[in-house]
């Protein structure tokens, strides 16, 4: 059974599924995490899925966890206000501004 804490939408690309999106609590907060199938990659669209999944989700922090080698996905993170605050890669999303409120 799903877990009710949870959030997961499906990013749609021009009408086909390109992956999806989530958030849930982790043992660190709350977390959230991607996945783009590989023909989607390269034109925005994780980024723009985070933008939203942020919008949506309120609570501060978040946190995202990236492999070293990946550093597509670490720059949508950054794209989207998140920051590397460890060696192993946590990048927690920053609070929202006083007008984001």
């Amino acid at each position: 059974m799903a877990e009710p804490s949870n959030t997961t939408r499906t990013i749609l690309c021009d009408g086909q599924v390109a992956g999806n999106i989530l958030s849930w609590d982790a043992a660190d907060g709350r977390e959230v995490g991607y996945w783009l199938g590989r023909e989607f990659w390269g034109r925005g669209i994780a980024t723009r899925a985070l933008e939203l999944l942020l919008e949506e989700l309120r609570m501060r922090p978040l946190y995202a966890h990236v492999v070293r080698h990946n550093a597509a996905s670490r720059r949508v993170l950054e794209k989207c206000g998140f920051v590397v605050v460890g060696a192993a890669g946590a990048l927690p999303e920053p609070e929202p501004s006083p007008s984001q409120s």
